[in-house]
């Protein structure tokens, strides 16, 4: 059994600059024509200061910004002239909403702080922790000590005094450091943890790094727990400063390091949801009944619904993993004069799904699917997921397809939308997909997961495909895609759930080819609401400002490379490019993705940045996603007013005044209803992130543990006063190790230290050095599985090669690694834009092997 690893690459794209929609030569134009000429489309009409609203903010909130003038901003910003009348109006409007000053002077800056603010609290294991404001585009994150945090958890919601002190030399004159003096509302309510008798007293470990110390548990026999129980408690005295905190026992999993045990534990302290109420199974059954006897009405009468175009006769294919159930995308494509005309097919979840049935009501509490190790959390039921919402081979299904129409350069000429009702003719793999597009049928034959015949239409198709996605990615990539490329690994497990093994994810470039097209569907569902004018719930990516590339700009320069203070996304594209397949590719790629915000749901207008996309929204995924769903309902409103989209608005005149229609309508919420759900879900979202990211550590973790002593190499991922970070190649997780364990020759005394003008951590007697991207073997010094920690250890073999190595060594340039060089190499073979790669996952076996006498053993080895 394989599972696909979630520390994979990642890609993000754009649309053409002039957003341009196929209008047709009549009003009823039908779709599958030819789109007309060029001079027939039309830009979006009314400039969208709110773009700029973000990038304004974030700039003015780093800590070393000034107040400048407006000009000066504009142009720190890289604003063009065509866009200096929108830049102004954001500037104006925020500042009527009281967001910003602007002096007399043409000066601008943020307003003063204030004495309190209330946000969200992050807490460091060290003791301080950062209180994130609820408006987090002003004045950024504000510094908790380890004496201010009250009793204050990570996610918890605080009210914290402000004051501020003199800052440090070489940075701004005075800073704001804060005390949290109310906990105003606690994230998480209950927690996991294993049971263990120490000193005669009984404690809970509490699983990740919300509670950085033991919980005292005075009777844990209430609940029948025994030492090296997996248990839920909730906290009854929250820590404060040494002072542990105490709990209560509410469940006993069972014992810690099982794999189901540890998969619950995950699911309860994440607050994951678990089975669906009865009343969703019953309206679930009630669908499936009723759209099975639609289709048998279809079949026997050969009539189609008037608001459904019937596609069934169409070649459409489904490329997904081996193991995958729910399939709710798939592509048709056709050769046209111009170019080709691509149908990406869409599960049409909304048709079975109203808003405020029950079965909406918990998908919107769900927010979206969770992929754990071997469990996937579905947001819908799966008699409907797997069920009438899977586009499985041969049977027909109804959908939301997006047409889109290409040039022979792979550029957009034109789209359409329309309800339809298909049947997918041949459900590949990717593997077996990319065989056939690569010529090889035997090899394809081995990745089938059905009757494993081809047509010459089929294989046709597929090449179509292949071209056209290229064409696609050249075109993104030249307008200034980022294209990220970081490893992925699926883990193997065995019969009992334990990992066993990883191995590198397969690089088919049909990964590509899906993701390609599922992003051009997305964006022009995206672009067809600018055009009209009306709220959609959108995925935005707001650009870094200036002050947040500071650590990028000057990590690069240590390695010998120059960047802009704010680079473009073309700029960071070359550095991306130049780094490719060195040693030093990841910790560059990772660095960037560091820099790179997180991106969210909101209807606001700012596009995509590293997509480049100045129109984004997420369509492919209704199983798995709500905003997704919102998407579905708002295209069908439309679809609705334009008879299935044959009678499509003409002119700007025609647009708006559809819009307005548009706009009362119930499945068009208003942008304060659609900024709520995009809340929403972005926390949703974050859950099932972490829950997976967490059960993955641990799983992997766990197998580790039982290689106390063994060799793995690795790339150094960070530095700092306390050691060496580094990833391990094989598995991707991450170690420590600490600086009083990093070796050094005899009678060479001395510190290690941050080198200010390198960057590295250098040792002041023998001048030994490492960096970010360098090469190292190290062994696994020990595995702390509650903390999801792991210490490691230079190997004997790694100390020898660095002997006088020391300052000359570059970045990426350590033990057998070609250092980071300023002339390019090939980039890797896949990114990813999104598009879940999903199959299912596992767990492993728990011995909690101590370090101590290793470490000793490999320390007196040196000493030797």
């Amino acid at each position: 059994m394989i599972c696909r690893g979630s520390a994979g690459t990642r890609r993000f794209e754009k649309p053409p600059g002039a957003i341009r929609i196929w209008q047709g030569s009549s009003a009823t134009t039908s779709r599958n024509d030819a789109p007309p000429d060029a001079n027939t489309y039309e830009t979006s009409d009314p400039p969208m200061p709110e773009r700029f609203k973000a990038r304004i903010l974030q700039h003015l909130s780093h800590e070393k910004y000034t107040p400048s003038l407006t000009a000066q901003l504009a142009e720190d910003l890289g604003v063009d002239e065509a866009d200096m009348d929108e830049f102004q109006t954001a500037v104006a409007q925020l500042a009527d909403a009281g967001q910003v000053l602007v002096s007399e002077a043409d000066r601008i800056a943020l307003p003063p702080l204030g004495d309190e603010l209330v946000g969200v609290f992050r807490r460091n294991p060290r003791g301080f922790g950062f209180v994130i404001p609820q408006d987090p585009k002003a004045h950024g994150d504000l510094f908790i000590p380890p004496d201010s945090t009250l009793d204050g958890l990570t996610g918890d919601i605080v009210r914290a005094k402000v004051r501020r002190k003199r800052g440090r030399p070489g940075g701004p004159k005075f800073e704001h450091v804060g005390e949290i003096v109310e906990i105003i509302e606690r994230k998480q309510s209950s927690f996991s943890g294993e049971v263990r008798k120490t000193g005669g007293q009984w404690l809970i470990f509490p699983d990740g790094k919300a509670l950085t110390n033991p919980v005292i548990v005075r009777d844990p026999a209430a609940k029948n727990a025994h030492e090296g129980d997996k248990v839920v408690f909730e906290l009854v005295v929250h820590p404060e400063g040494s002072t542990l905190g105490e709990g209560v026992i509410i469940k006993v999993l069972g014992a810690a390091g099982e794999p189901d045990v540890e998969t619950q534990a995950v699911i309860e302290a994440y607050g994951l949801p678990g089975e669906f109420p009865e009343a969703c199974i019953e309206q679930t059954r009630e669908v499936t009944e009723t759209f099975e006897e639609e289709v048998e009405r279809i079949v026997a009468s050969g009539r189609v619904p008037e608001d459904r175009e019937d596609l069934r006769d169409q070649l459409i294919i489904t490329i997904d993993p081996p193991d995958a159930k729910d399939f709710d995308d798939a592509l048709s494509i056709a050769r046209t004069s111009g170019g080709w005309r691509l149908g990406v097919h869409i599960a049409d979840v909304s048709t079975f799904i109203k808003q405020g049935t029950p079965l909406d009501e918990e998908a919107t509490i769900r927010g979206n699917s969770c992929y754990l190790p071997r469990l996937v959390i579905p947001m819908l039921p799966e008699l409907l997921s797997n069920g009438i919402c899977s586009l499985q081979e041969g049977v027909p299904r109804y959908c939301k397809t997006a047409f889109i129409q290409y040039d022979d350069d792979g550029n957009v000429s034109g789209q359409g939308f329309a309800s339809t009702l298909i049947k997918s003719a041949k459900r590949m793999t990717y593997l077996e997909a990319q065989a056939l597009i690569d010529g090889d049928i035997k090899e394809a034959r081995k990745h089938a997961k059905t009757e494993p015949h081809y047509t010459d239409e089929i294989i046709d198709a597929l090449k179509m495909m292949n071209t056209l996605s290229q064409r696609i990615r050249d075109r993104r990539r030249k307008r200034g895609m980022i294209h990220l490329e970081l490893p992925d690994v699926e883990l193997i497990f065995d019969d009992t759930g334990r990992v066993i093994d990883a191995e590198p994810e397969d690089n088919a470039y049909t990964h590509t080819l899906i993701e390609m097209f599922m992003v051009e569907a997305n964006e022009a569902v995206a672009r067809l609401f600018e055009d009209l004018g009306v709220p959609l719930l959108r995925r935005v990516h707001p650009e870094p400002t200036p002050g947040e590339f500071g650590d990028l700009h000057e990590f690069v320069k240590v390695a010998g490379y120059r960047i802009p203070k704010s680079p473009t996304r073309e700029e960071l594209q070359s550095l991306l490019d130049a780094t490719a397949g060195t040693p030093a590719a990841p910790a560059v790629h990772f660095a960037v993705l560091r820099t790179l915000t997180k991106a969210i749901y909101s209807p606001n207008l700012i596009g995509h940045f590293a997509l480049a996309s100045d129109a984004y929204a997420h369509f492919t995924s209704p199983i798995r996603r709500y905003p997704d769903l919102t998407v579905h309902r708002a295209l069908g409103e439309y679809l609705e007013h334009t008879k299935n989209g044959r009678e499509r608005p003409q002119g700007a005149k025609e647009k708006r005044a559809l819009g307005l229609r548009m706009r009362d309508a119930p499945n068009c919420p208003d942008e304060q209803t659609l900024r709520e759900i995009g809340m929403r879900c972005g926390r949703t979202e974050d859950a099932a992130e972490g829950a997976e990211r967490e059960l993955r550590n641990f799983l992997v973790m766990q197998l580790l543990a039982e290689h106390i002593g063994a060799e793995f190499p690795g790339v150094v991922t960070g530095v700092s006063n306390a050691g060496v970070f580094v990833r391990l190649d094989k598995y991707l997780v991450e170690g420590l190790v600490r600086s009083e364990d990093l070796p050094v020759p005899p009678n060479r005394p001395g510190r290690w230290r941050i080198d200010p003008r390198s960057g590295a951590l250098a040792h002041e007697g023998s001048g030994r050095s490492y960096r970010m991207g360098d090469r190292v073997a190290v062994i696994i010094g020990g595995v702390d599985l509650s903390r999801r920690q792991m210490e490691l250890l230079i190997s004997d073999e790694e100390a020898k090669k660095r002997e006088g190595v020391g300052k000359a060594l570059k970045l990426g340039g350590g033990a057998g690694g070609g250092g980071l060089e300023s002339t390019g190499a090939a980039g890797f073979d896949k990114v990813t834009t999104g598009a879940q790669r999903r199959s299912k996952k596992s767990k492993s076996r728990d011995k909690n092997k101590s370090k101590k006498d290793h470490r000793a053993e490999q320390q007196k080895k040196r000493r030797r």
